[in-house]
């Protein structure tokens, strides 16, 4: 028994899903059917039931987005927000300029801005040519790189007491003992706690209060811990949620030399790591493939 008018709205919409897809029924994929099927049991079967009821489906709240089913339990960004006043490596701050202004609340114009920054700021990617001649560029990564198992090891309790700290040997064979075998392929990411610091600008990333002194006091990985993990566990890269993947007091960078000559990537200034677990998840890197690009921004997503 049918609700009157069901069946007709049924009717049109399979006649409407075929007119879209131009396919009779026997041409269609048995799989395709049944998820049409499937459809109309649960959308229109629904909408057949709340008829029936005499109360209307709730509406979802303005803005709000269905979740799909077959989506991970949990997504969280890694990326902190783009601007202008955020924290960077040296005084190369990026700029912003109204190149077509923003139209007035409710008024149809187009907007868009004009920016200008270095590769290396914000939430970014170093590509392998970053730092060793000849290596590969941000178009020369392939997706398949950007997608990855990832690993959290925390050192917040020891960054906590020393700025400087650093991921290091012992750090790594303690999370394995507790965690498992880090497996080749995986991201191995830094969780210092410093991405909290990013709201309060460059000075707390550097080891003085001058404005005007560029030296930087943050924590990162030990060259020992980087080459264990690229050469031993054959990690595809590592990240951090500090500035650099090496610690702020380096002034020969021998992580970032490691990773070049080894083919691998760095991320640096993640956000949102004490959100993720220490293993299971995956991480996205929307690295933009910019032409002869020697890394640079990106979204970086983790789910799980």
């Amino acid at each position: 028994m049918c609700i009157d008018g069901t069946s007709d709205a049924v009717r049109s919409r399979v006649a409407h899903v075929h007119a879209d897809s131009g396919a009779s029924q026997e041409d269609v994929p048995q799989k395709a059917r049944l998820s049409r099927r499937g459809l109309l049991a649960s959308g229109l079967g629904a909408a057949a039931v709340a008829l029936a009821s005499g109360t209307p489906a709730a509406a979802a709240p303005a803005g709000a987005r269905i979740r799909p089913s077959h989506l991970p339990h949990r997504v969280v960004d890694l990326t902190h927000v783009f601007s202008p006043d955020m924290p960077t490596f040296g005084n190369e701050k990026p700029t912003r300029e109204n190149f077509q202004p923003p139209a007035s609340p409710g008024e149809f114009a187009f907007y868009n801005n004009r920016w200008t920054f270095t590769e290396h700021v914000g939430t970014h990617l170093d590509a392998p040519g970053h730092v060793i001649g000849g290596g590969r560029l941000s178009h020369d990564i392939a997706v398949a790189e950007l997608v990855a198992p990832a690993v959290v090891i925390d050192i917040r309790a020891k960054a906590a007491r020393n700025s400087d700290a650093m991921v290091t040997v012992d750090d790594v064979h303690a999370f394995e003992r507790d965690h498992g075998p880090i497996q080749p392929g995986t991201a191995v990411l830094m969780n210092s706690g410093w991405a909290s610091r990013w709201a309060g600008g460059d000075l707390l990333f550097r080891g003085t209060d001058d404005p005007e002194d560029v030296t930087f006091s943050f924590p990162g990985f030990d060259a020992e811990a980087c080459d264990l993990l690229v050469t031993d566990r054959d990690v595809i890269g590592i990240g951090v949620d500090t500035l650099s993947t090496d610690p702020g007091n380096s002034t020969t960078f021998p992580v970032h030399e490691i990773l070049g000559r080894a083919d691998r990537w760095g991320l640096e200034a993640l956000a949102g790591l004490d959100q993720v677990p220490p293993r299971g998840a995956t991480i996205t890197v929307g690295l933009v493939p910019w032409e002869e690009g020697s890394g640079g921004p990106c979204r970086v997503v983790a789910t799980w």
